[in-house]
């Protein structure tokens, strides 16, 4: 009986100490002994699993700094959902139950060791799902609830590791600023902390700073509770390329050693010894051994994917000796060889542009940059110059095409008829040789396809196709895979020749015209003699009409050509002869009087001056009236037309100050003075515009449109006349909405932003991204909040928005209602806008939470603007008026 009442007492005390009611030493130890060896055991392993698959796929881009901590692409986030996911379900689990509870059901937070470790493996998971912010607020959650827990610093060494990430630095500095300071910090937030301070201060661009604190990390080589070796490699190779950033290449060769002595992977080590190699100080050490190693390198088969970085390796070092043929040649090398890393094929065409540059090559130079910019990322630092040169090279290429091709019509147009005939029928005998070429290559490809060996090799790949295929070409998954990844990589691209170029036009074939002319012919009329000559005189200059025009063409693209070298390239030499020849094969074209003085001032820049008084004389005998004939005899007329610019100019202030102040009738009598006064001037548009314009405000919309159709109609190229044009179309639209009206109004709503003024809504300021100004707001934005919200929760973050741009959110307001009336209060009170914290630089607006997202995504601050002025200034002046 007595036992009876034992088992039944045990069995009893085991399902009491199930409840999360009671907070009991019984029921404290059994909740933490099932919480950790259940959920919170099985969740670390799950979320094990996914970072070692996100390390192990992980491709890290070595013509950039590496990243101290490895983190998922968006795109690729996708792979680990599983393991992630499968964390997330059991620490939920495990805290529903087993997180005890007091009688209002809220979770005492010192009843239980592991339930704030199940809260940061959730916030661990949404993070490596890139749901940032919810794992963002996991996090916090930690830091604020178990805040006597030492879990706490792991959440906020992991704020930190969040706030790096997102760019949002000005928190993580808080968070790390706390951590730095506390003494009791657990081991492993300890032997993390200095990389994640390298990782903000890298964010930051402070390299010597960040490049201290990786030392710390690779420094600490403790066996129980030191940094692992691999990740010792990886910082020590970050080290290194910190200090090669700031050209202090003897260190950084230092550390790429120190990184290969520490065996980690293939990958780096190669990079290791390739940037070694790059880094040599060909002046002071010998290249042979180098470049002969980097040869044995070449040929390894391990090497094969990296064969591209070798060759290009080799053509840094030549470049450095100044053998430039060879540097070419190796870069070249290095463009055969690209396989896999298509930066690096971008970086290898970038240098074989460039050297194409310097010689003045600039026909294949614009070609290769042209495909250096195909594939060359969009954040390199500089993109943007490159592309504005290929642009340039490509103007430049157009203008030398349109120079041969003219030239050769012309040359064809000016054969005798029977000339021309034998020349156009010696075209189309070309054309039926490469029709007949085409033939006879398609007949063999027949041919070799019913050949013996052929349909054997079929049958055997048919046989294999029913075996599951494994060889690439006979699978149809993974040539579909093949074919998916071109698209992605190149985009939908013709199947054609240079079909890797964005512009044919840069082609560096130099086929005539007549060669181009065969191209265009479609091979329908090829076989028809009379149509092919037809289409072919149909392009001839034939007559003085055609000839003229053809000429025009001639003229406009020399000189074009002629500046493009002078300003943009900066190469007298070809400026010079570009404009000399201009000039020599049409001494009367439209820009000679441009032309002499061009040619005049670049003699006089390179001491020419024989040539230079040539060109002086010329201006003044034949343009004896001209501005540059004026400026050659009084250096002063410059400063002088300058100065009755100044007047009118400071006379045009005044008229439109008093627009301003909305005194019509004062700006429309000054604007007729300042007509009568300067005549025909550079501001006689303005005038006219203000003119009209007042007349408009005192007379109505029909007097404004008379006033501004006259002024489009006598200044069409005016400064003021596209204004002038979008007014006049917003009066026809006023007077007919009709016109205007398009079928896609209605789907344009649901793209745009939504309205729900009863809904959750944010208050949101951009602010420039300047530590003084965005860390000054925010703390007179939390005064603000103290002082007169005191009695409310609110959250604040900043992150990095576009241009230099920080977005601080403060969250959250029950409507817009709400919002609004804490904006008001906001933008009056005088503590908020003082010192850095200019009025001017910073936007306000209240915003929808569903909103958030899609004004993230598309950074259309200046849309945004428009929809809350057509909706939200609307709602308050109605809200007003109730």
């Amino acid at each position: 009986m007595l036992k009876q009442i034992a088992i039944y007492s045990l069995l009893g005390l085991i399902l009491a100490s199930c409840s999360t009611k009671r907070n009991t030493v019984v029921s404290r130890g059994y909740h933490n002994l099932t919480a950790r060896y259940n959920g919170y055991y099985y969740a670390c392993e799950n979320i094990n699993e996914g970072i070692y698959k996100i390390e192990k796929n992980n491709k890290d881009n070595f013509t950039k700094i590496l990243p101290v901590f490895i983190y998922p692409e968006q795109q690729k986030a996708k792979a680990t959902f599983a393991e992630f996911d499968k964390a997330i379900k059991k620490s939920s689990y495990c805290i529903q139950r087993h997180a005890i509870k007091d009688k209002k059901g809220e979770v005492i937070p010192s009843s239980g060791k592991w339930i704030d470790d199940c809260w940061i493996n959730i916030g661990i998971s949404q993070f490596y799902k890139r749901e940032i912010f919810s794992g963002l607020e996991s996090f916090e959650y930690v830091a604020r609830t178990f805040n006597t827990s030492k879990d706490k610093f792991v959440a906020m060494a992991w704020i930190a590791k969040v706030n790096n990430e997102i760019g949002s630095v000005s928190n993580s500095e808080q968070m790390i600023s706390l951590l730095k300071n506390e003494k009791t910090l657990p081991k492993k937030v300890k032997n993390e902390l200095p990389a994640i301070r390298a990782d903000y201060y890298i964010r930051r661009g402070q390299y010597t700073e960040a490049a201290t604190q990786l030392m710390a990390c690779v420094r600490n080589t403790n066996m129980f509770n030191g940094v692992p070796k691999s990740k010792r490699a990886r910082y020590s190779f970050i080290i290194a390329q910190l200090y090669e950033e700031q050209k202090e290449n003897k260190r950084a060769i230092q550390y790429y050693q120190k990184t290969i002595k520490l065996k980690p992977n293939y990958e780096l080590v190669f990079y290791s010894k390739i940037n070694i190699a790059r880094l040599l100080d060909v002046k002071r050490n010998n290249s042979e051994k180098t470049k002969k190693d980097l040869l044995k390198m070449s040929r390894e088969f391990k090497n094969s994917d990296y064969f591209d970085v070798i060759f290009y390796t080799l053509g840094n070092i030549e470049e450095k000796e100044k053998h430039v043929d060879k540097a070419e040649h190796y870069y070249k090398r290095s463009v055969q060889t690209s396989s896999v890393n298509q930066t690096q094929k971008a970086l290898s065409y970038l240098k074989l542009a460039e050297i194409n540059f310097e010689r003045a090559n600039y026909q294949p130079s614009g070609s290769y940059y042209d495909s250096a910019v195909v594939t060359l990322p969009k954040d390199h630092p500089d993109y943007q110059v490159i592309v504005a040169r290929k642009k340039t090279l490509e103007t430049l290429i157009t203008q030398i095409k349109t120079i041969q091709n003219e030239d050769s019509l012309q040359r064809v147009a000016r054969m005798s008829e029977s000339e021309r005939d034998a020349y156009i029928f010696k075209v189309i005998d070309n054309i039926e040789k490469e029709e007949e070429r085409k033939r006879k290559l398609k007949e063999q490809a027949l041919s070799n396809n019913n050949s013996p060996i052929v349909n054997a090799a079929n049958q055997n790949n048919a046989e294999t196709n029913n075996n599951a295929a494994s060889f690439y070409f006979y699978n149809p998954n993974t040539v579909a895979f093949g074919i998916s990844e071109f698209t992605k990589r190149w985009g939908n691209r013709n199947y054609e020749e240079n079909w890797r170029r964005s512009n044919k036009a840069l082609s560096m074939d130099n086929s005539n015209t007549e060669n181009t002319l065969i191209t265009k012919i479609d091979s329908s009329i090829a076989k028809n003699p009379k149509k092919i000559k037809e289409l072919f005189e149909k392009n001839l200059p034939l007559n003085d009409s055609l000839i003229k025009i053809s000429d025009n063409k001639i003229i406009e693209a020399f000189y074009l050509s002629g500046s493009i070298y002078k300003e943009e390239l900066k190469n007298n030499k070809k400026a010079i002869y570009t404009f000399e020849e201009l000039n020599k094969r049409y001494p009367k074209n439209k820009y000679l009087l441009n032309t002499y003085y061009t040619l005049y001032r670049i003699y006089q820049s390179e001491k020419k001056n024989d040539l230079a008084d040539e060109y002086k004389e010329k201006i003044l005998t034949e343009f004896p009236e001209s501005e540059f004939a004026l400026l050659i005899k009084n250096p002063k007329y410059a400063e002088e037309a300058n100065s009755r610019q100044s007047e009118a100019e400071q006379f045009y202030t005044q008229v439109f100050a008093a627009y301003k102040k909305e005194d019509f009738t004062s700006a429309y009598t000054l604007a007729e003075e300042g007509i009568n006064k300067f005549g025909k001037h550079d501001y006689r548009p303005q005038f006219e515009f203000i003119k009209a314009m007042s007349l408009g405000k005192l007379h109505g919309t029909d007097t404004l449109e008379f006033g501004l159709k006259l002024l489009v109609a006598q200044y069409p190229k005016s400064t003021v006349t596209p204004l002038a044009n979008d007014i006049l179309l917003s009066i026809k639209k006023q007077k007919h909405p009709e016109m205007f009206r398009s079928p896609d109004d209605l789907n344009m709503k649901t793209d745009t932003f939504s309205v729900n003024f009863d809904a959750e809504h944010f208050f949101i300021a951009i602010v420039p991204d300047d530590p003084k100004i965005a860390n000054a707001f925010k703390l007179n934005m939390d005064a603000f909040n103290k002082k007169y919200y005191s009695t409310r929760v609110f959250s604040m973050s900043g992150n990095i928005f576009k241009d230099g741009k920080q977005l601080v959110i403060l969250k959250s307001f029950l409507n817009a209602q709400e919002v609004m009336t804490y904006q008001e209060n906001f933008k009056l009170d005088k503590d908020i806008f003082t010192g850095d914290v200019k009025k001017e630089l910073i936007d306000v607006f209240p915003i929808l939470g569903s909103n958030m997202p899609v004004l993230y995504k598309k950074k259309n601050i200046e849309g945004y603007g428009l929809f809350y002025a057509d909706n939200y200034k609307k709602f308050l002046n109605n809200t007003q008026k109730q």
